[in-house]
């Protein structure tokens, strides 16, 4: 298989972090938040930025902006996890019921192949479970999307 030139391949201390990442994500950073880690990898995650500024307008067209406050840039997760067994499901749902959208918890961003990652302080105020695919044994297969919300402390 060729690699395209735009991609970096794996190393072998790159794999050995991620297998960390996958395994034992207390490892990876100092918790700061409820000492609560969301633990699962996710198959798909966008995120969006939208600065808070504030900004007065004048009569002529002409506009000043400035920051609104000091943490101006707060990350908002679109996160999925697709084809996930029943007991998976049980624990995520059940993980994210239990902070009922208010709880701060700790949650590493994916795809960080550096030293020391950057762990985020969110929330889930909302998650939607989907039924997915039967599979030939019988058991079900299900999707989660949700949303996180960076805070900051």
């Amino acid at each position: 298989m060729t690699i395209p030139a735009t991609v970096t391949p794996l190393t072998g201390i790159m794999r050995d972090r991620l297998k960390l990442i996958r395994t034992d994500p207390q490892l990876i950073a100092p918790l700061d938040a409820s000492g609560l880690v969301f633990k699962w990898c996710v198959t798909e995650a966008n995120y969006d930025l939208e600065p808070k500024i504030v900004k007065a307008q004048f009569g002529d067209g002409y506009a000043q902006r400035r920051p609104a406050g000091i943490n101006t840039q707060a990350c908002m997760w679109a996160l999925t996890m697709k084809n996930l067994d029943a007991a998976t499901t049980g624990d995520v749902v059940t993980f994210l019921s239990a902070r009922n959208g208010v709880e701060i918890f700790n949650w590493t961003p994916p795809r960080q192949i550096v030293e020391t990652p950057v762990v985020q302080n969110v929330i889930c105020p909302s998650w939607n479970l989907a039924y997915g695919q039967m599979i030939a044994d019988g058991s079900l297969l299900y999707n989660l999307s949700f949303r996180f919300e960076q805070v900051f402390l």
